[in-house]
């Protein structure tokens, strides 16, 4: 597998603080080049990481050296870039919630097929080794069938100046925390997944949803995901089984630091502790857009992620 040369397209807090590290630590991917407004952070992290500042978008999308965008802009802009990238022969990463309609992202697949692209949402807690542990466990069904499954993914109110507050930039509680726990339910109950309820609230005094709640199901499991902008943090992902109860702790976002485990309980007292350790999900991530460049996969995920948070918005 050929290391791949990866350009950024905006460098925000997100992208300085997780996603620059992890590319300079991976062997999967060379930081090439950036472009982001701010000259003053382009200049910065540019000269921190020793690559090339481009001075706009179009100088980026020309450089035949690159061979795959991480869009780590607000989700607004990401349907005009993703597209510009595709047209500029770019494999694309895009930060999550990719596209902000269902038609857009039909688009936007269709086009990446037509022109063999990998276009990947980046959804890093799938690639964590607690995540694929958790995923072997339910497979091996030690603790019998799935009954139920609950996401639950949320923190305390940001600033409102915070770009997730804001309606035109395609903020919300949904397409932030929200998209993580269907994304989660999704890979682990599978694409044929059914949406049975959904509801989004939006609290007083703000332009965009703040909460909601889905149930999803799948044969005869159903799935509970939870998520809020302005209560208190709660990042777990807990299973019901006949013979268990399996919680997993941090299941979304953790530093690499964290040493991540999960439990599983059986009449309330605890049956076994599996010890997943420590992980830079976000490096696992880079090196499963490698994958994917060097066999040409491109799932069908990000269609049927979009199609439920539209039926959601809809409902």
């Amino acid at each position: 597998m050929n290391t791949l040369n990866i350009a950024v397209w905006t460098v925000g807090e997100h992208a300085r603080r997780n996603i620059l590290p992890a590319i300079n630590k991976s062997e999967s991917v060379n930081l090439i080049g950036m472009f982001t407004r701010n000259i003053d952070v382009l200049t910065s992290q540019s000269k921190q990481y020793d690559c090339h500042a481009y001075n706009n978008s179009d100088e980026l999308l020309a450089d035949s050296n690159v061979q795959v965008v991480y869009i780590s802009s607000p989700n607004a802009m990401h349907y005009e870039q993703v597209k510009q990238c595709l047209l500029s022969n770019k494999h694309v990463i895009i930060e999550k919630s990719a596209l902000s309609s269902l038609e857009e992202t039909q688009e936007i697949v269709d086009l990446a097929k037509s022109k063999d692209l990998v276009i990947m949402e980046a959804f890093m807690f799938l690639y964590h080794r607690q995540f694929s542990d958790l995923k072997e466990l339910i497979e091996s069904e030690k603790y019998g069938k799935m009954l139920f499954m609950e996401a639950s993914f949320g923190f305390p109110h940001l600033s409102k100046d915070d770009i997730r507050y804001s309606k035109e930039l395609a903020g919300g509680a949904l397409n932030d925390a929200g998209a993580y726990t269907i994304c989660a339910i999704l890979d682990l109950l599978g694409l044929d997944s059914e949406l049975v309820f959904s509801n989004l609230n939006t609290e007083d005094g703000y332009d965009v949803d703040t909460s909601g709640m889905a149930i999803i199901m799948k044969n005869d499991v159903k799935s509970v995901c939870k998520w809020a902008m302005g209560g208190s943090y709660k990042n777990e992902i807990n299973i019901w089984c006949e013979k268990g109860y399996i919680v997993v702790d941090r299941a979304f976002s953790k530093p690499e630091t964290f040493d991540s485990n999960i439990k599983i309980f059986n009449n309330e007292k605890m049956n076994e502790v599996i010890n997943s350790g420590k992980d830079n999900h976000f490096i696992n991530m880079l090196i499963e857009l490698a994958r994917r460049v060097d066999s040409g996969v491109c799932t069908k995920s990000m269609f049927k992620q979009s199609e439920l948070l539209e039926d959601m918005r809809n409902k």
